[in-house]
């Protein structure tokens, strides 16, 4: 009879154990809190490592913990000694959760998130932190119930923090009576279509500090209260400006904006395709020629014509310009004199972008990030695009065959949703290959 073959097993051994700790641990630091906790029962060794070191819970993010996962044994492992900086809590944090989170925390905490707001916030700020930076709040269960006096008050317990950002908030413009108890530096108040000019107003009132400044309403819900007069406000600091979704800003808020805030570095105007909104045309840029602008944003206007890119030619400090969705017919070679500063370049979207356009922007020396829409066409027009021949796309390979055009690019990003998008990558990989595409 023939002996039955034995199966040799591998040898059972752990491979962490030919790393040191120092390796161990920073493998573990990429796992997210509810992780951690898990890899904490595993072994003695990882337990140690784990609750041992302080820094290892330094950015605790329990957004995307899965809702059925119970979120009180991981907030226990908080009680211990950590150096915590920042945290998310997930939607499904309870009031009693996050109250004794809030217990619990290290004097080392600067940024806070909560993505749940319906509770009451006089129960869980009863701490001072004395290095607390941020604050975030989002309405993601869709409070309605706006701030009361006594919740109002307990947000005093955070008044070291120098950024607010809010999110999809139930406003009522008394709450912004208690920012002047703040050194706020950054306001950010997100889909809001309920502010109005009395309410940017309060702001100049009670935050003289303030160097950046993002207000507006939704996509689906735009501000309609917010027009040119708001801006007629004194934020003499304010360095960043960004208006989202507000259907009366135009030419002439822009040129108000412009005058009103002069040491203004940064500007970002966000709009869509589905709305009326004000006019934004070539007027506007030269209505900003005298800010230093570094960066410059407009997102969605149908209105440019032969003047916008030499207005534009006047911001001599750009490092950063962003015209998505705003069709670009012209030649921009001005740029590469006027504006040498220019790393970055967004025209994508429905942007139209012409062969002209490209072929002045090619030549720039220090563009270094390129964001490239549809070309030669809008974005209901590709698939008769892509069935032409020869492609236009060929005008493009053709650009970047030549060592000169864009000479320090390092990333490309093409338009997902294009479909001339994969045979421009399949040609320009080959000629271009340490180019990164996105």
């Amino acid at each position: 009879m023939m002996k039955k073959q034995q199966i040799r097993k591998p040898p059972s051994y752990d491979p962490f154990t030919l790393l040191t700790n120092d390796y161990v641990r920073i493998i573990l630091t990429y796992l997210n809190v509810f992780d951690l906790v898990r890899s904490a029962r595993v072994c003695r060794r990882w337990r140690e490592i784990i609750e041992k070191d302080p820094l290892m819970f330094e950015h605790a993010n329990l957004e995307n913990i899965d809702s059925s996962k119970p979120l009180f044994p991981i907030l226990k492992i908080f009680s211990r000694d950590k150096t915590i900086i920042s945290m998310k809590l997930p939607p499904h944090a309870t009031q009693t959760d996050t109250a004794y989170m809030f217990m619990q925390l290290p004097q080392s905490i600067q940024y806070l998130k909560f993505t749940n707001i319906n509770m009451e916030f006089s129960k869980i700020f009863t701490r001072k932190f004395p290095n607390f930076k941020s604050l975030t709040l989002v309405n993601t269960k869709n409070r309605k119930k706006p701030f009361d006096e006594i919740e109002m008050k307990s947000f005093l317990t955070l008044k070291s923090a120098q950024e607010l950002h809010f999110y999809s908030l139930p406003w009522e413009d008394s709450f912004i009576s208690i920012f002047s108890e703040f050194n706020l530096q950054v306001l950010c108040i997100y889909d809001c279509p309920y502010l109005t000019n009395d309410s940017l107003y309060l702001i100049s009132k009670h935050c003289k500090l303030l160097q950046k400044l993002l207000v507006g309403g939704s996509e689906q819900v735009y501000n309609a209260q917010i027009s040119k007069s708001g801006f007629q406000i004194d934020l003499m600091n304010l360095k960043s400006l960004e208006i989202r979704y507000c259907s009366r800003i135009g030419d002439q808020s822009l040129d108000i904006i412009a005058n009103s805030f002069p040491t203004l570095t940064e500007f970002a105007l966000v709009r869509n395709n589905f709305e009326k909104c004000a006019k934004i045309s070539d007027q506007a840029f030269k209505n900003m020629q005298d800010l230093q602008l570094q960066r410059l944003s407009i997102i969605y206007t149908r209105k440019l014509r032969d003047q916008a890119h030499i207005n534009i030619a006047k911001f001599h400090q750009l490092r950063y310009l962003c015209l998505r969705n705003c069709p670009l017919q012209y030649d921009v070679s001005i740029w590469n004199e006027n504006c040498p500063l220019l790393e970055e370049l967004d025209v994508s979207g429905d942007s139209w972008v012409s062969q002209s356009f490209v072929l002045g922007i090619a030549q720039h020396q220090n563009l270094k990030i390129f964001w490239l829409g549809h070309f030669e066409h809008g974005d209901l027009d590709c698939d008769t695009k892509l069935q032409q021949y020869p492609p236009e796309g060929l005008f493009l390979e053709s650009i970047f065959k030549k060592e000169t055009s864009f000479p320090k690019l390092h990333t490309l990003h093409l338009e997902h949703d294009c479909n001339l998008t994969y045979w421009l990558y399949a040609r320009i990989s080959k000629l271009r290959p340490k180019l990164f595409f996105r």
